[in-house]
């Protein structure tokens, strides 16, 4: 018979904790990386195609996984569709800020058509990826609920047998 070592659920949490640490900065370096490369250096896309199909690869991993075992990643339901606008506004905010910076620093002002020629594409690129993400953040919480429901709802026949 193995002998189990008895962890102090501390140490195991400060454990998982430092492992998600360093996940996170992982999966940020990885996204900076493929910017960096993209923008900066205009590399082909196969240089960095490995950096963006593992960045994919976690991002559905983790969100998926969440959704599966009935995390809420909204929070509670009255906060859910606020994060949902919310984080929408944010992803729309960093797209428009990062390619309407990098778009007029590699074509130029004059290209650009000046200062009215950059708000109106940073308007744009705002409202398009404003859209775009709250129509995907919307499936997600929309997905979320109905695993929540379909918890909450085995749990209530488990306690009613």
């Amino acid at each position: 018979m193995k002998k189990a070592d008895i962890q102090d659920e501390r140490i195991v949490f400060q454990k998982r904790k430092i492992g998600s640490d360093a996940f996170g900065i992982i999966y940020f370096g990885l996204i900076v990386s493929i910017l960096i490369q993209q923008f900066v250096f205009e590399a082909p896309f196969t240089q960095y195609a490995a950096e963006l199909i593992l960045f994919m690869v976690a991002a559905v991993y983790v969100v998926v996984r969440n959704i599966v075992v009935g995390h809420n990643l909204f929070g509670e339901s009255s906060n859910g569709q606020r994060m949902v606008i919310i984080n929408s506004l944010v992803c729309g905010l960093t797209i428009s800020s990062v390619t309407t910076t990098l778009n007029s620093i590699n074509y130029g002002l004059d290209k650009m058509g000046g200062a009215p020629g950059i708000l109106l594409v940073g308007v744009i690129t705002f409202l398009s990826g404003s859209l775009v993400s709250f129509l995907g953040f919307q499936m997600l919480h929309i997905m979320n609920r109905k695993r929540q429901k379909q918890i909450d709802d085995k749990f209530r026949e488990d306690a009613d047998e």
